[in-house]
């Protein structure tokens, strides 16, 4: 008999420790996931910005501005950062500065993709990242079209 009622007591403190509980582990793992996920968002924007740059140093003659921006668009998939800016340009090899349009850089010349955007976390306050968080990607490539 005595066994029953101390039971019964703990299967209720169990449940208050549960619900205090409970939120804790939830906001760590939402916070684990958009650093995850901020991680992982990184990580193909730079990818995406280097695909785009191979493709504008072999395409000054055939491809646009347009055409760049929309590789890293499609690089990018469902992971695309909000107000996502994307510039081509001929670079400056020493500073990386923009000195022109990418489409009149000469063999050997240098071609920069830079993109910026930023990233919305899914629940800023779990994860302690503000919001949004800024980031920019730039690749620099030697032209081979010309």
């Amino acid at each position: 008999m005595f066994r029953r009622a101390t039971q019964r007591r703990r299967r209720g403190s169990t449940a208050v420790e549960t619900a205090l509980a409970l939120p804790l582990v939830f906001a760590f793992m939402f916070a684990i996931f958009d650093i995850g996920r901020a991680i992982a968002t990184k990580q193909v924007l730079v990818n995406a910005t280097r695909t785009a740059a191979r493709q504008a140093a072999v395409g000054t003659t055939t491809l646009t501005t347009t055409d760049i921006q929309n590789i890293v668009t499609t690089g990018m998939g469902k992971l695309a950062l909000s107000g996502m800016n994307v510039q081509v340009y001929q670079a400056d090899p020493t500073t990386g500065a923009n000195i022109g349009p990418f489409t009149k850089a000469g063999n050997g010349q240098c071609i920069a993709v830079q993109v910026t955007g930023n990233f919305v976390p899914n629940v800023p306050t779990f994860s302690m990242i503000k919001n949004p968080v800024s980031m920019s990607s730039k690749a620099l490539v030697d032209c081979e079209a010309n």
